[in-house]
């Protein structure tokens, strides 16, 4: 009797709520009905209720998330590529001796790349080719996939050196020309690991603020493309008496690409660091020097003057020319950003190639190179053009002489490396387009 009083009293309770099915009850359904008929429509109320819910949180995570965004977007980089740890492999680089395509030296530094790579939690695509002068050339390649796998950017430097004569006849190896390749170019791949470095630092932050609740779970860290790392071999011409061409490190990369790939951006870092704000020395002023400073410029892919490019057989298009002129606003943006000086750093169009992104801009990709003090480019009136690549004085204590201590190239590094920072950062902070 207990339990029929209780489904009665809770009965005549739901009636009191849904007022169509008591006037059922008035004509003689079932308790047992009528409690179905209820629990049905008390489901039907509970699910609009859940789907209602659902919606109200979702508009509040997203509410949220674009408010973390536009937050996001306006930070700086949460830490910056350090030119202490550039030069330090700059030495270490240099300390392999001679990296002329397959020789010790050279293996060893390839080597050394690796490890690096790997340490600092990468794992390492090594691409395998050969020529006829180069039985054991190898590319090293570290992978930071973003929210779109299919389009990558590339940064890239070359680890192999060369030494041959400079003036008058170019390209003749001579007895005793050997190089450190300090300049040319352990400055470029050792940026090329920092800013591996760099990002694999900020990927792991994020990770730590997203498990201690601090990081909004709902918004993507990471970077828009893909980023590739990469380390050439073979960039080097091997001098007048060889029977090949240069760069075909990157020409295999560039070759053998997959098919629905493409190439955002190609960033190539070949001879800097002697640039502002690197003051000019007395051994440079005396030898014809006359500015104050050495210049640091972004050759990009051209705006105006694409001849060089149309000389050797590129199809330029009305698309290259676009994407030519969004990556020098960019890269004009990304200085300007800095309150870097237009006189001493600046982006000009690309008319000479002459390394390794040269095998990207002849594809129709758009592509820069930074590039410092350089021998024998002057462009207009720089003067100041005397850098010792290709030379037995490309070492680490020349490029200290010429920039005025270890202190001094590392102040020039800083210039650049802030600049790929801010690069890297926009791709993000959603700021890249």
């Amino acid at each position: 009797m207990g339990g029929q009083a209780g489904l009665d009293g809770l009965l005549d309770g739901l009636l009191t709520l849904f007022p169509r099915l008591k006037a059922k009850a008035a004509a003689g359904e079932s308790q047992l009905k009528l409690a179905a008929y209820i629990m049905a429509g008390m489901i039907l109320l509970a699910s609009i209720a859940g789907i209602g819910f659902f919606i109200a949180v979702k508009a509040i995570i997203e509410i949220e998330k674009d408010a973390f965004e536009e937050d996001f977007m306006n930070q700086p980089p949460m830490s910056w590529a350090n030119p202490t740890f550039v030069v330090d492999d700059i030495e270490t680089l240099s300390d392999f001796g001679y990296r002329k395509i397959d020789t010790v030296a050279h293996a060893n530094a390839g080597d050394f790349v690796q490890f690096r790579f790997e340490d600092l939690g990468y794992e390492v695509e090594v691409q395998e080719f050969t020529t006829e002068l180069c039985q054991d050339c190898r590319n090293y390649i570290a992978t930071m996939e973003g929210q779109d796998p299919d389009s990558w950017i590339v940064v890239g430097g070359h680890y192999d050196a060369i030494c041959y004569s400079q003036q008058i006849v170019i390209g003749i190896e001579y007895p005793g020309c050997t190089s450190e390749g300090a300049y040319d170019d352990a400055t470029g791949t050792a940026s090329v690991l920092e800013l591996a470095r760099l990002m694999m630092e900020w990927q792991e932050t994020f990770q730590v603020e997203l498990n201690n609740g601090s990081l909004n779970p709902f918004f993507d860290t990471r970077p828009k493309h893909t980023w590739k790392f990469a380390v050439w071999d073979y960039e080097e011409w091997q001098g007048s008496g060889s029977p090949e061409g240069a760069g075909y490190g990157s020409e295999t990369f560039v070759t053998t690409l997959p098919e629905d790939v493409e190439i955002a951006t190609y960033i190539n870092l070949d001879m800097y660091g002697l640039n502002w704000p690197v003051e000019t020395q007395l051994i440079s002023q005396l030898s014809g020097c006359d500015e104050d400073y050495f210049h640091l410029y972004l050759f990009t892919s051209p705006v105006d003057d694409w001849s060089y490019y149309e000389d050797r057989g590129l199809n330029v298009t009305d698309e290259m020319r676009e994407e030519a002129s969004i990556l020098q606003d960019r890269l004009g943006r990304t200085l300007d950003e800095l309150n870097y000086p237009l006189e001493w750093v600046t982006v000009l169009d690309d008319t000479k190639g002459n390394s390794d992104h040269y095998n990207f801009i002849s594809r129709g990709w758009p592509a820069t190179w930074f590039r410092g003090m350089h021998e024998y480019l002057q462009e207009g009136d720089d003067t100041c053009e005397q850098s010792p690549k290709h030379a037995p004085t490309d070492r680490v204590d020349v490029l200290y002489t010429l920039a005025g201590g270890r202190g001094g190239l590392e102040a020039g590094m800083q210039t650049g490396l802030n600049a790929l920072t801010l690069l890297m950062w926009s791709d993000i902070n959603g700021n890249w387009e």
